[in-house]
């Protein structure tokens, strides 16, 4: 690396390449040195893949993908690329931290990781990865995507080579898990598996191996976000029920239509279900599926005119308070009259 780079740390460590802090002695910065292990460095495909990370992130100019400085080899003959170093860990850190996010903050994310995909996007680049370890955080909480390594150009769209699927399975669009033909909408479903996770805590699909779940992407609809966190707005709900549509016709025409999507559907506000708020003294399940006790329908009325007639019990003790003050007054009244009537000696 000829002495540019000066290892701080480890940052990640993967089956394909380990990351590193590191100091770029020549323009005096913090950078993340990302390496391709030595095992494979001597495959030919990993040493491709890794070549394309580079050149596909370092033709992509947007706020919200993360900035490749500079690649090569180190004197072993390992791949390496110099890219921004981004203090906040990944997006996956803070959920399996913190747990789920506010509707909010989950739907301000997506919007910024659809814009990331929408500039990739608009250069025929698919990324194919989409999910929240690749999703870094800056020191402001913004995010920006990156680790473009599987990322293909549209025209080169195709899911296998030499029986290989690529893509994580937790997050692996239908048409990925069955080899099919790849395209912009692919990356949305992908973050249609990252907005439920951020909503809801949880993945839609889970299994013992990754084979079992990436099945389940094809042939399972998802349990709606709403009955695990009933506080996610409906409209944000069915917008994530639509990124997850197996069919690609039936999700978001594209990265830019879904940011406008996304933003319709935040403002509509979470609504309590009619039968949680008619719930005559029984419970309903909270924003984290505890359950809570509702006000009793009686309690909730108390002061309020209900079907049937009004309710006289409130309306007994004015009654006599009125009656008791005009026996009082009418009482004077006859006294004095009297008194007005006798003689003093």
């Amino acid at each position: 690396m000829d002495d540019r780079y000066g290892i701080v740390r480890t940052l990640g460590s993967g089956g394909v390449a380990d990351v590193f802090l590191a100091h770029d002695g020549v323009l005096d910065r913090d950078v993340a040195l990302k390496m391709l292990n030595r095992e494979r460095s001597r495959d030919d495909e990993f040493m491709e893949r890794f070549r394309r990370e580079a050149q596909s992130a370092a033709a992509l100019s947007h706020p919200n993908i993360v900035s490749i400085y500079d690649r090569g080899e180190d004197e072993s003959g390992s791949c390496y690329i110099s890219m921004e170093y981004l203090p906040g860990g990944t997006l996956k850190d803070r959920i399996s931290r913190d747990g789920r996010l506010s509707p909010s903050i989950a739907a301000e994310v997506a919007i910024q990781i659809s814009g990331a995909l929408g500039a990739a996007h608009e250069r025929g680049v698919i990324h194919r990865d989409i999910k929240p370890q690749n999703v870094l955080i800056t020191r402001s909480g913004d995010v920006k995507v990156g680790d473009f390594g599987i990322a293909r150009a549209e025209s080169e769209s195709s899911m296998t080579r030499t029986n290989l699927v690529l893509g994580t399975a937790a997050y692996m669009s239908p048409e990925q898990a069955t080899g099919g033909r790849v395209e912009p909408r692919s990356d949305l479903y992908s973050l249609g598996v990252v907005m439920y996770e951020m909503l809801t805590g949880e993945l839609p699909f889970e299994g013992h191996d990754p084979v079992a779940v990436a099945m389940k992407h094809v042939n399972v609809p998802p349990r709606p976000p709403r009955e695990i966190v009933r506080d996610i707005p409906k409209g944000l709900n069915d917008l994530v029920l639509r990124l997850l549509a197996k069919d690609q016709g039936n999700r978001p025409a594209s990265a830019d239509a879904l940011v406008d999507e996304i933003r319709r559907s935040t403002r509509e506000e979470s609504r309590p279900e009619p039968e949680a708020a008619e719930d005559p003294g029984g419970t309903s399940a909270g924003p984290s599926g505890a359950t809570r006790r509702t006000m009793p329908y009686r309690q909730r009325d108390r002061g309020r005119i209900r079907r049937g007639g009004p309710d006289l019990s409130s309306i007994v003790p004015w009654l006599l308070v009125v009656l008791f003050v005009v026996g009082v007054v009418v009482g004077g009244m006859l006294v004095l009259r009297i008194l007005g009537g006798v003689s003093l000696p």
